[in-house]
């Protein structure tokens, strides 16, 4: 019972402090804030889209590879969604028997640099938060030293109780900034590495396609 009381009361002394700050650290609380909501929104939405597509991307190979014919292919996987499955589309979608092979390799690797392009999107916002927030909680932290001094030299006194307040405003801003930055840092590598390794799959995919065309279609 202490420690569940001692909790309520340190999350509600955090909003007093909050709800009492000065309004630049409260504009730079806000900020962190909202930057922290949006990189825990675009971690689990990345995480949900990068397993659904590579499920999606092996079902696709896996019928890839066991067709005889490419247009066959086509007809059966018009509606199906996955980064394969659309460069395959791109590809057999405007091209026929006398399409060149150069051209082919160039609509291929045109095709998977969008499919990666895709997969990437939102990625940037987490490098940004993890490399900015620290700075914008330390600008938090400065204003909220700055205000302490002035403080001092209006109250004449330099007793914890005048200048406690403007502390813990200063260090709250470092802190979120933190909170903020850690994660977005952490699963920005995370979502790099599994981004890299799909990437060479979808690559590797790109090869496999022309060469498919070049023996099929005999361009």
């Amino acid at each position: 019972m202490f420690s569940t009381a001692h909790a309520a009361n340190g999350n509600g002394h955090l909003f007093q402090i909050f709800w009492g700050s000065d309004p630049v650290v409260k504009l730079t609380l806000l900020i962190l804030i909202s930057m922290s909501i949006v990189c825990w929104a675009i971690i689990v939405y990345k995480h949900k889209e990068i397993n659904r597509l590579k499920e999606s991307s092996l079902h696709f190979f896996e019928s890839f590879l066991r067709s005889t014919n490419l247009d066959e292919l086509l007809k059966k996987q018009a509606r199906a969604e996955s980064p394969l499955s659309n460069i395959f589309r791109m590809v057999l979608g405007d091209m026929n028997r006398k399409t060149p092979l150069a051209q082919i390799r160039r609509k291929v690797e045109r095709a998977v640099d969008e499919e990666i392009e895709r997969i990437e999107r939102y990625i940037p916002f987490l490098a940004t938060t993890g490399s900015s927030a620290p700075f914008i909680g330390l600008f938090g932290t400065v204003w909220g030293i700055l205000a302490a001094f002035w403080q001092i030299g209006r109250a004449g006194s330099t007793s914890l109780a005048v200048v406690g307040p403007f502390i813990a405003e200063a260090l709250i801003a470092t802190a979120f900034g933190l909170a903020a930055a850690i994660p977005a840092v952490i699963f920005y590598n995370h979502f790099v590495n599994k981004i890299r390794l799909f990437s060479r799959d979808i690559e590797s995919f790109g090869e496999d396609l022309v060469l498919r065309l070049e023996r099929e279609y005999g361009t």
